[in-house]
């Protein structure tokens, strides 16, 4: 069985949920990115951020992930906010028309004031 190369950070600063995402999200890890999204939903966080600044790949289908989950949360008053992209990754989310969709952060800290 293949070991996935990506792992989780997560931490709450007030109502929000801060994940800080390292390594590779592709088809192999997208799972576990999906059960993290639930678990921290799950338990009522309506409020999250994903920091992307250890991540060295993202393809399509984590992206998908991401705004389907954001979704979900605007219908509970809440929402997905991204910090820390790479310039590669952020083509990805570019390109795919997903920066029309979420709201992409420089920094953690912008993105936590945008929720107050």
């Amino acid at each position: 069985m293949l070991k996935s190369d990506v792992s989780f950070d997560t931490r709450a600063d007030g109502d929000v949920r801060v994940m800080t995402i390292s390594g590779h999200l592709d088809a192999f890890t997208v799972s576990d990115l999906k059960n993290e999204l639930k678990k921290t939903t799950d338990a009522r966080f309506t409020k999250i951020i994903l920091s992307l600044s250890k991540v060295d790949y993202a393809n399509s289908s984590t992206i998908c992930t991401i705004i389907v989950t954001a979704q979900q949360l605007r219908k509970r008053k809440g929402d997905i906010k991204l910090c820390g992209l790479s310039d590669e990754i952020r083509k990805v989310f570019d390109l795919v028309g997903a920066s029309k969709i979420l709201e992409i952060f420089r920094t953690e800290q912008e993105a936590l004031k945008s929720f107050s």
